[in-house]
């Protein structure tokens, strides 16, 4: 419990005014003992003395608070919790105690993973005494439990304005940290730091929120800050090693995670992060070695699985890819969403008069490319139950096996035998690079809706339809996504381009504002249904890897996907066709950050292939 908390339990004082029938003189040797056995630490005697206290005076308010407080601190939760109800059940006008009976109660439940109740009872402490900054920030943590970040900034912020210190503002930039809101946590961090130089907490949460939002040099300069006040250990030089290997310094960042192996051999975050930066290089069969011995020391850690998974995949080993891959949802850099279930994971059992439920996982594109293993499924089941993003039902109904439902999210489920996420299907499936692409397409347009896009955009020059940007929350946007500047230099003549993403970034409507052979269409495109029809309206698609490439392949329209230097690993290495899409061609980049080669190999396919037409 804090100090604040144990300086300001309460204490009911010889002179303090009695609740009814309580025998107030009777009482007072009792509170004055326990308060003196809590004062030397003694829990047990304390309980003991307020204990008999109520036995005389069961209704004494302030007893059953200090009461409530003493089986918190021995880590009774729920019996503390029934005192301070009882307290506050008793309460009379002017007693005093409201505030801090409900503050207590709020703990108490927060304990107890009571966590909508914890709110409420912090919400009462805050309105039963003004300026009650503990209570905010306490109940602005139980809104971060509840994935409810932006509304526990709010309170954050009005403890902020009452209280206007460095571990208020601390309090605050961890909140916005976790709102997603990086740049505005590292700004308030620099106000901490620059108040208290030596705070080595602010400046490595400053150095994370850089390292999200992206300012990788700012982020580099803070970490040595930390390296500057103490002598470094193994996970500041981990930290170190994120902002060089963003920036593809990566035999800077190595070394760093060699000096913080030196220090802690079995470092479990510098072990993952070493694997990172050499897949990173695409050097897969040193980050599959060094998973391999990271595995010895951590057996059942998720993230070095995931990532001998990933290095397998790439270098087209499904067999022994596939069972690293699911270690995904057991990662702690893990974002897809989990569906939890009674119903256990589906392991390949046999499916025959069972029902079984498939959930999306992770991004819309990796939801279109796995959709093609649904009918496999439906084969070996009496009933599939799909469960979709909402954005992509209307291109997915209709499309289905008889025996196939999809279900909305968030749905009551009917009797469910089995559920799996889609992207777990293929290890169970024995799915090899052999078995692809499967049959195609197996995505189609609504034929209504293609042909009034071919009204409107009309049949003249060739038309192409471009996405350069994904989804920004992504974990390798920076580095999949590139910048619209960048894929103008794709224009050839004779060519019309048509865009696909609904979302545009800083600066984007004013460069297609200056591009006369493009037309913004994404704006229009409010499901995976209406652009599936621009899609099949268009000749070609050019796109990042994104939802729009993945669409475009499903369908079996020519798509031409331009790549990072190390893609993902549906994409293997060195191809220029895709085993999973037949009418894909792959254009990559031949050294970290050099979109221009792909982009210039890109246009002049395009130029040939326009003039052809």
């Amino acid at each position: 419990m804090s100090n604040w908390l144990r300086n300001t339990f309460v204490r009911k004082r010889p002179d303090a005014p009695a609740p009814a029938a309580a025998p107030v003189q009777a009482t007072v040797p009792w509170i004055q003992q326990g308060n003196a056995a809590l004062a030397a630490g003694n829990l047990a005697e304390a309980a003991r003395c307020y204990g008999q206290g109520l036995q005389e005076s069961p209704q004494d308010g302030p007893l059953l608070v200090n009461l409530g407080f003493v089986l918190m601190e021995q880590g009774q939760f729920a019996a503390a919790a029934e005192r301070l109800r009882q307290a506050l059940a008793v309460r009379r006008p002017g007693d005093g105690y409201e505030a801090d009976a409900h503050f207590l109660l709020a703990r108490a439940q927060a304990a107890q993973r009571h966590l909508p109740e914890a709110l409420a009872s912090f919400d009462a402490a805050a309105g039963a005494r003004s300026g009650f900054v503990e209570a905010l920030q306490e109940g602005a943590g139980v809104l971060q439990a509840l994935d409810r970040h932006a509304e526990a900034v709010q309170r954050l912020e009005r403890a902020l304005q009452l209280q206007p210190t460095p571990a208020a503002r601390m309090l605050l930039a961890q909140a916005l940290h976790r709102a997603g809101r990086h740049a505005e946590a590292a700004d308030l961090l620099e106000q901490v730091v620059a108040e208290e130089p030596r705070n080595i907490d602010a400046i490595v949460l400053r150095h994370h929120a850089l390292v999200r939002a992206g300012r990788f040099e700012e982020a580099l300069v803070e970490i040595d800050r930390a390296h500057a006040l103490v002598v470094p250990d193994a996970a500041l030089w981990v930290n170190r090693s994120v902002p060089l290997e963003r920036l593809r310094r990566y035999d800077e960042s190595l070394a760093c995670l060699d000096r913080a192996l030196a220090l802690e051999p079995g470092h479990r975050q510098a072990l993952v992060n070493r694997a990172t930066v050499l897949l990173g290089q695409l050097r897969i069969e040193d980050a599959v070695a060094a998973t391999d011995a990271a595995l010895r020391l951590h057996p059942e850690d998720g993230d070095l699985h995931w990532i001998r998974g990933f290095a397998l995949l790439l270098r087209g080993d499904y067999a022994r890819g596939w069972p690293d891959f699911d270690w995904r949802s057991r990662s702690a850099n893990y974002r897809g969403a989990q569906t939890k279930l009674p119903q256990p994971v589906w392991q390949g059992e046999r499916l025959e008069g069972r029902t079984i439920l498939l959930h999306a996982e992770q991004g819309f594109g990796d939801t279109i490319q796995f959709l093609r293993f649904v009918p496999r499924v439906a084969k070996l089941a009496r009933t599939v139950l799909l469960v979709v993003p909402e954005a992509m039902e209307p291109l997915v109904r209709g499309q289905l096996p008889v025996n196939v439902r999809l279900v909305p999210p968030r749905a009551v489920l009917p009797h469910v035998d089995y559920q799996s996420s889609l992207m777990s299907l293929p290890r169970h499936l024995g799915v090899t690079l052999d078995a692809l692409p499967g049959p195609m397409p197996y995505l189609h347009a609504d034929p209504a809706a293609v042909q009034r896009w071919r009204d409107r955009i009309g049949t003249d020059g060739f038309r192409i339809g471009i996405a350069w940007a994904g989804n920004p929350a992504q974990a390798n946007d920076r580095n999949r996504s590139m910048p619209l500047a960048m894929l103008r230099e794709i224009a050839a003549p004779g060519c019309r381009f048509f865009t696909l993403q609904p979302q545009l970034r800083e600066g984007d409507r004013e460069l297609l504002a200056d591009w006369p052979e493009a037309v913004h269409l994404g704006a229009e495109l409010h499901d995976f249904g209406q652009t599936a029809a621009l899609v099949e309206a268009l000749d070609l698609v050019v796109s990042v890897d994104t939802s729009s490439a993945h669409l475009a392949g499903a369908m079996g329209k020519p798509v031409w996907i331009l790549l990072t230097h190390a893609a993902d690993w549906r994409y293997l290495l060195q191809r220029t066709d895709s085993p999973w899409y037949p009418s894909a061609r792959l254009y990559r980049q031949p050294v970290a950050g050099d979109w221009a080669t792909p982009v210039a190999q890109a246009r002049a396919d395009l130029a040939a292939l326009a003039a052809q037409r």
